[in-house]
C-alpha cells in the first residue's frame, strides 16, 4: 500500500510540475503543441537549411524541430523551459544518436539569439511584437525567422505556405 501511495505521489508531483510549466509557457510564450511530420518537412523546405548555418528552435517541445534541422545544417539548438519536455527532447537526441544539437532549459527571453542565423518559432499573438524587438535586437540582418502558425504584425512575409511564414531580419 505504501509503495502504491509513493508512487502515486511521485505521479500526481510530475504531473503538478509539468502543468505549472505549461501554464507558465502559455503565458510567457505559447503552449507545446508538436507539429505534424508533414508540416516539420515543411518548415524545413521553407528554411532553405544550408551545411553553415546555426538555428535554433525556440520552445522547442519534445525536440522534433531541431532534430529535423540538425540533418541540414552545422548546428541546431533547442530551448526548452518545461522540464519534462526536456528530457525527452535529450532521450530522442540519445536515441538518434544525433551530435550537432544542444537542448538548453531556460526562458527563451534569456537566450541570446546573436550566434544563430535561423530561428524556428511557434508564438502567441500577443507575444509576437515583443519577440520581434528581441530578434531584431539580438539577430543579424538577413537571419531567417520561420514561424509556424502565427505572423509578425509589421513584417513582410518572404514566403509563406499555409500559416506558415519565412521572415528575414532587417535592421533597427
Amino acid at each position: 500500500m505504501y509503495i502504491f501511495l509513493a508512487i502515486f505521489g511521485l505521479f500526481y508531483l510530475a504531473l503538478m510540475v509539468y502543468m505549472f510549466y505549461t501554464i507558465y509557457a502559455t503565458v510567457s510564450g505559447a503552449p507545446f503543441v508538436p507539429s505534424m511530420k508533414i508540416r516539420v518537412e515543411k518548415m524545413m523546405e521553407l528554411a532553405n537549411l544550408q551545411p553553415n548555418d546555426r538555428a535554433i528552435d525556440l520552445g522547442s517541445g519534445d525536440g522534433r524541430i531541431t532534430l529535423a534541422a540538425a540533418k541540414y545544417c552545422q548546428q541546431s539548438d533547442g530551448v526548452e523551459i518545461n522540464p519534462g519536455l526536456y528530457w525527452i527532447s535529450k532521450i530522442r537526441q540519445k536515441m538518434q544518436k544525433v551530435k550537432n544539437i544542444n537542448f538548453t532549459r531556460a526562458s527563451l527571453w534569456n537566450v541570446n539569439l546573436s550566434p544563430y542565423n535561423v530561428i524556428f518559432i511557434y508564438f502567441i499573438p500577443h507575444r509576437m511584437n515583443k519577440l520581434a524587438k528581441k530578434i531584431r535586437r539580438e539577430m543579424l540582418p538577413g537571419s531567417r525567422v520561420i514561424s509556424n502558425g502565427f505572423s509578425f504584425p509589421d513584417w513582410p512575409a518572404l514566403k509563406k505556405d499555409a500559416n506558415i511564414y519565412v521572415y528575414e531580419v532587417r535592421g533597427q
